[in-house]
């Protein structure tokens, strides 16, 4: 650095002049009434909406109820994360500049994310249903559930297969690339878990056939579709990404 450039770099006081006006910035009188309206509008919408739901809310299987949904949104999430893992891999996203990888990854870790969350939720709801009693011991411990011990089973083998690979995957750097990513795939045999445990459990399987027959299309098309379609010689040519996403 020459003695110009230490003449010309800004210092402390200018860069205090130059942030100040931001850091003193305040909120106007319409931002505080919108903050002040959308508060309102949620605390009304909510009364209306607990209000509407009351019966339901006190009848006996609401906890039932709500792990049997959450557990329905928990695959749904499961196989959005696994399909997409999939397609960043896949040979023909090579071919497709979008979206960029930082997006990709981005769009990965909030299905992970996402996908935990409701998982924790569905188990939550499932350990305190007084109806089922499956309770934490059997909600975390394979076969120690007396309802159902072995489809209850899968998915608690399921829950611990996704904190496995949900857990080494901010560790892929420490592991190496190609150990990591015998561990990342494991999240195949987590969905074909998942799968089994949500056909065996619930009682209503059966009006629940068609949304799994599709789940289970797209991510069995993929996977094959995956390894039967030749690779690139050059993906980053191709503008591919070679993200481990998958």
């Amino acid at each position: 650095m020459t003695v110009q450039s230490l003449h010309d770099a800004p210092t402390a006081t200018d860069a205090d002049q130059a942030h100040g006006p931001v850091a003193r910035r305040r909120l106007s009188g319409a931002q505080v009434a919108m903050i002040g309206l959308v508060l309102a509008g949620s605390i009304l919408a909510g009364h209306m909406l607990a209000s509407a739901l009351e019966p339901v809310i006190h009848a006996k299987k609401l906890s039932w109820v709500l792990g049997r949904g959450l557990g329905i949104a928990s695959f749904l999430s499961l196989t959005a994360l696994v399909s997409f893992g999939t397609w960043v891999r896949h040979p023909l996203r090579s071919r497709v500049r979008w979206p960029s990888p930082m997006v990709t990854m981005s769009v990965h870790a909030s299905l992970g994310a996402a996908t935990l969350t409701l998982v924790a939720a569905h188990l939550t709801a499932m350990a305190i249903d007084p109806w089922a009693k499956i309770g934490w011991v059997g909600a975390l411990v394979p076969w120690a559930s007396s309802f159902r011990p072995t489809p209850v089973a899968l998915g608690v083998l399921a829950l611990w297969g996704m904190l496995l690979v949900g857990g080494t995957a901010r560790m892929a750097g420490k592991f190496g690339r190609a150990r990591w990513l015998k561990i990342h795939r494991l999240s195949w045999l987590v969905w074909l878990t998942a799968l089994l445990h949500g056909l065996t459990t619930g009682s209503d399987t059966l009006g629940f056939r068609g949304f799994y027959a599709i789940a289970a299309g797209v991510v069995v098309a993929l996977g094959l579709s995956a390894r039967l379609v030749p690779r690139p010689s050059n993906p980053r040519r191709a503008g591919g990404t070679t993200s481990p996403a998958g």
